[in-house]
């Protein structure tokens, strides 16, 4: 199979290797901002909408939403997901992605992929119970299954990649800055 020019696993490598090939000569396209708007619906539920995304120069329209909400025994309804579902669901998608991605770039076709992400809070730190408690997650275990025609080398080569270069796993492990504004309306 020639990589260059074919898809596997629905990747389009092709498309992969000249963005690539451009965000090296063009580094400012390598840039991309996000965008989502929340609007509270009442007791714990919120909307998320997503409103758009610049990368480089470009502006990609995104017009799409979710809902969050808690279960009961946190004063929701339990009609949604949590936010920290949420979370998880996008650092375990954006790990997903890395493998896809890895496994059709080195030729390999896949036949299962998954991934379970289990972790953990104390609400007593959330709901100032105890001052000393963690307020997020203690830890994030996650085990990841893979079946493809690779070697165990080539998914433990994939596996080191996904680690050192999700996005959303660096959110998740590396310290970010955060930059709060409030505004308050009359």
């Amino acid at each position: 199979m020639n990589i260059r020019t074919s898809q596997l696993n629905e990747i389009n490598v092709p498309a992969l290797q000249g963005y690539i090939e451009d965000i090296t000569k063009t580094p400012n396209n390598a840039m991309i901002d996000y965008k989502v708007n929340l609007e509270w619906m009442g007791g714990t539920k919120s909307k998320v909408t997503t409103k758009g995304i610049k990368m480089g120069e470009e502006r990609l329209e995104r017009n799409f939403s979710f809902i969050v909400d808690e279960p009961e025994q946190l004063l929701g309804e339990d009609s949604q997901p949590t936010p920290q579902e949420y979370l998880l669901g996008g650092m375990g998608s954006c790990m997903m992605v890395g493998y896809s991605v890895g496994a059709s770039v080195m030729g390999i076709e896949l036949e299962k992929l998954e991934i379970d992400i289990e972790a953990g809070l104390n609400l007593r730190g959330f709901l100032e119970v105890d001052p000393e408690a963690p307020i997020g997650f203690k830890n994030v275990k996650y085990t990841i299954r893979v079946k493809g025609d690779g070697t165990k080398e080539q998914f433990e080569q994939i596996h080191e990649k996904v680690i050192n270069h999700s996005p959303n796993r660096a959110n998740i492990t590396d310290a970010i800055k955060v930059i709060p504004e409030l505004v308050i309306e009359k």
